[in-house]
């Protein structure tokens, strides 16, 4: 029975949800970039957040938990960043971010002391200018820049899209008077100004401290001085500080003005003392670690790197170390070295009470590793890491700071590296796997051109969503007398094709279930010996491989 029915209206829920949408609006000479995300309930004050070097937006996931109206503004016109100031010593880029902000506090009709200005670093200085030049009340800024042209200066393609080109000494000049004339001419004191540094920041007294004299004339100015051993470069600043500027963000956008005036954060200073017996403990303790945070397969090469090394620093000091790789299967080992790789950021990761350096504690697989020799099976990954100085060996078990599954066709092989928090295993498989009727495949096209092979076509597995371009692997295999051969293919999507090989009755989804050589323009086998091959295609998808025959290739001597 059918009847008569209204058209569909757009679902409100859709409509009111609250996440970051995208967009770009002309306000002036310029278009603006942004990322608009409405309130949750019943929270009407409007934060504006702009952003630091290297940022599309700022940042990034930290503001999840606030509940007010977010507008995050990306400094990014006609190809570059201008600090929000001036694009090739043009000012009326500012005029144009302004208009973007008046124009969301009238829709959504907030005060201008329902605004909340914040930024980090390039975000911090331009809350700062923003907040003076067009008088807005509550300003949250850390680390900013005071002398702009002079940190534009030479700052990679910061100089040249805000100084012009060139960068004249004569730009430099008129942007560092920026921030002081500005703060020179305000006579509006009324106002709520946070701004967050620390010592362990060059660009305290670079920068910071020059703003210091006139913004504590200011009503209600706060200064928030981090004072911890974990921040050592000038981005670690907002992370340290990050728990108090979220308060600070929390209060003003809920109407209220914490005043706390010049306050020191984080613990102070180590106790030299306690900080050598603790870690020279920690270092004699029977632990080690070995985190693997990327695996990749390239080039029938296996690359993982990661951190390994022995925790905390005895007392005469830290002492280099050697690493290696250890696979074991079944009572038997096979052991690869490993190389040190510098990290700069693992004092804070692996923070336990005092700061330790570990500065060597990175790892990579060097370039000629190769597994070729080792038999097919799965083996536990551990790793091994000695200080021949202090007469120190240790093993751990490999873990992933996050889910790893990673493959590669090696041969007549397939290589995967899969793990997670429990562990990491290896798994070298024949590249050739069951030949069965429950996969869905079908060889739609395939050429042969000289020493260049092309096969393309449907593979998928009913009751596995192929929705992805990474839900499977799909190799091109010859194999013939003289050997097995195998090629990466990749995923395309092609709805259209898929559909076609669907039973009914199966609501799974597979527009990525096909399968074609990189960019359809074949693999170059021009290296495999003279001969007949039967060709296969093979797909690898969670713990299983399927093949599928894929006809015969004739290759002759290569003159």
């Amino acid at each position: 029975m059918s009847e008569t029915l209204p058209a569909l209206s757009p679902n409100y829920a859709t409509l009111r949800r609250h996440v970051f949408t995208e967009a770009t609006e002309v306000h002036g000479k310029w278009p603006v970039e942004f990322q608009f995300r409405p309130a949750r309930g019943d929270h009407r004050n409007l934060l504006v957040v702009f952003s630091s070097v290297g940022s599309r937006y700022g940042f990034g996931n930290a503001l999840d938990s606030v509940q007010c109206h977010i507008l995050r503004i990306r400094d990014h016109f006609d190809g570059g960043a201008s600090y929000y100031v001036a694009r090739d010593m043009d000012f009326s880029v500012s005029e144009s971010v302004q208009s973007l902000i008046v124009s969301f506090m009238e829709r959504l009709g907030v005060s201008r002391d329902g605004v909340t200005l914040l930024g980090a670093s390039k975000g911090g200085s331009a809350a700062l200018y923003y907040g003076i030049r067009y008088d807005y009340k509550n300003i949250v800024a850390s680390t900013p820049q005071y002398f702009l042209g002079s940190y534009s200066h030479g700052h990679g393609q910061l100089g040249d899209a805000v100084l012009g080109e060139g960068q004249p000494a004569e730009n430099v000049e008129i942007m560092d008077s920026v921030m002081r004339d500005l703060l020179e001419k305000d006579t509006e004191f009324d106002r709520n100004i946070y701004v967050i540094s620390s010592p362990g920041d060059y660009q305290y007294e670079q920068e910071v401290k020059h703003y210091l004299p006139a913004l504590r004339s200011y009503e209600n100015f706060n200064f928030l001085f981090v004072d911890s051993p974990t921040v050592r470069r000038h981005d670690e600043v907002v992370r340290q500080a990050m728990p108090s500027i979220l308060s600070i963000v929390y209060a003003l956008t809920e109407g209220v003005a914490p005043r706390w005036g010049d306050v020191r954060i984080g613990p102070g200073p180590e106790d030299e003392e306690k900080a050598a017996e603790h870690l020279d403990r920690l270092r004699r303790s029977d632990t080690a670690l070995a985190v693997l945070t990327r695996a990749a397969a390239a080039d029938g090469r296996l690359r993982l790197s990661g951190h390994a090394f022995l925790p905390g620093v005895s007392r005469e000091g830290a002492k280099d170390e050697v690493k290696r790789l250890v696979l074991e299967r079944r009572g038997r080992s096979w052991t690869f070295p490993l190389t040190s790789t510098k990290e700069i950021r693992l004092y804070r990761e692996y923070f336990d009470e005092y700061v330790c350096a570990y500065e060597q504690g990175g790892f990579a697989t060097p370039d000629d590793l190769d597994l070729t020799a080792l038999p097919r099976g799965t083996y536990e990954a551990s790793v091994v890491v000695s200080s021949p100085d202090e007469g120190i060996e240790r093993r751990t078990r490999l873990i992933a700071s996050r889910p790893v599954d990673a493959r590669q066709a090696l041969g007549d092989c397939e290589l995967l590296v899969r793990g997670g928090g429990n562990g990491v295993k290896v798994t070298k498989r024949r590249i050739l796997g069951d030949d069965t009727d429950g996969v869905r495949f079908s060889l739609e096209k395939s050429w042969q051109r000289d020493r260049t092979v092309h096969a393309e076509g449907v593979f998928f597995l009913p009751g596995r969503n192929a929705d992805k371009k990474g839900h499977a692997h799909y190799y091109l295999v010859l194999q013939g007398r003289r050997g097995c051969f195998s090629f990466p293919l990749e995923a395309r999507k092609n709805t259209a094709a898929v559909h076609a090989h669907r039973r009914r009755g199966d609501i799974g989804a597979y527009p990525f279930g096909y399968f074609t050589t990189p960019g359809d323009e074949g693999v170059d086998v021009s290296a495999l010996p003279a001969g007949r091959y039967r060709m296969y295609v093979s797909m690898s998808t969670g713990g299983a491989l399927f093949t599928r025959k894929a006809g015969r290739v004739a290759l002759r001597t290569v003159r």
